[in-house]
């Protein structure tokens, strides 16, 4: 979940998208409500980093076997990431591990490397307070991985739409395998949430994506997503099976919400998405979503050691406590951590510039 790159037209309704996704993740952790709020932001950030880091190699040719000076241009776009991206998440490390986070402190080189999703898996256990790490795990792979996969699959629809099926193949052939516990945290399940982010780029103002921008399908698509959510994770079969497919849905809910806000939203839609709020929220939130577990965990610790009455406790870990008094805490550390760290990283990632980008996307096949 990396913030949005500069390397292309600034859209200010995905910034605003960016917003309520880092929002519905931080209130499906902070308060549990029973619809997984969580799982409809993980698929808008994928959805997205597919949008923008595929426009971001096909823009400057800095996927592999790229014509001319491809493995130059790959390194810039591999220093712009790291730059972008690791050292506000090694500083929010940082700060877990003197909370301190037991799973950090124990496990420290699955954070320091991009592995916690592995970490987690294995261990089939979230943690305290840093289970939300394994999509940044995801993500960074993603990154690390996807020049060399837009070097095999080149600028062919069929090829991206291959690789989005593979990712329920993939969810469906590792659950029989080896069951199908926490197999979404798994790169190659999320194939279908990239990919199709990497179709919206790809076939970017072309008729047939502007003829599917109706918020009515936006709506539909989500509503179905919560249908059959509440129909079948039940228990039994059916929940193994959603557990499988919900991804998939989540993806083409995503992609045409993305398609929608960037070929024709309703006003009312731009005009939340563009309000300054959703623009402040929106800049700064990777550290939003950096850090807001782990203050959760420090809010839980400290109600616990000074509040002995098991009453009180509850009443303060109820849901409006622990907004009053996270939401202002969060809001102060992701503006720290935007003004003192990633402003001045973004100013300095700029000095490494790609070389002789193309202008224009070669023909879709």
């Amino acid at each position: 979940m990396s913030p949005p790159s500069t390397s292309l037209a600034y859209r200010p309704e995905l910034s605003g998208l960016r917003a309520v996704a880092v929002g519905v993740v931080v209130l499906h952790h902070w308060l549990q409500p029973p619809f997984p709020l969580g799982e409809m932001g993980r698929c808008l950030f994928f959805v997205l980093s597919g949008y923008l880091v595929s426009g971001i190699a096909w823009k400057y040719d800095a996927y592999v076997g790229a014509p001319g000076p491809w493995l130059r241009r790959l390194g810039t776009f591999y220093a712009r990431r790291v730059l972008r991206i690791i050292p506000p998440y090694y500083l929010a490390l940082a700060g877990c591990a003197l909370l301190p986070l037991a799973t950090v402190r124990e496990h420290p080189w699955w954070f320091l490397l991009p592995g916690a999703n592995l970490l987690i898996y294995k261990s089939q256990g979230w943690g305290d307070g840093v289970g939300h790490y394994w999509t940044l795990a995801v993500d960074e792979q993603f990154y690390l991985l996807w020049p060399l996969v837009l070097g095999v699959v080149g600028r062919r629809r069929w090829a991206l739409l291959v690789l989005a099926a593979s990712g329920p193949a993939f969810r469906v052939g590792w659950a029989a395998w080896h069951g199908p516990g926490m197999v979404h945290l798994l790169l190659p399940a999320s194939l279908d949430l990239f990919a199709l982010g990497a179709m919206l780029r790809l076939c970017q103002g072309q008729m047939w994506l502007r003829r599917l921008a109706r918020g009515r399908y936006v709506a539909g698509s989500w509503v179905l997503c919560a249908g059959l959510r509440t129909w079948l994770d039940t228990g039994g079969p059916w929940a193994e099976a959603w557990a499988l497919g919900y991804v998939s849905l989540g993806a083409l809910a995503a992609f045409t919400t993305v398609n929608w806000l960037l070929n024709r939203p309703h006003f009312v839609a731009q005009r939340v998405l563009n309000h300054p709020v959703a623009q402040w929220v929106g800049q700064r939130s990777y550290g939003v979503y950096l850090y807001h577990l782990p203050l959760l965990v420090f809010w839980q610790r400290l109600v616990y050691h000074f509040v002995p009455a098991a009453a009180e406790r509850t009443l303060l870990m109820g849901p409006l406590p622990v907004l009053l008094a996270l939401l202002p805490a969060l809001a102060v550390l992701s503006a720290a951590s935007w003004h003192f760290v990633e402003a001045p990283l973004d100013r300095f990632k700029n000095r490494f510039q790609y070389t002789a980008p193309s202008l224009v996307l070669k023909p879709v096949q």
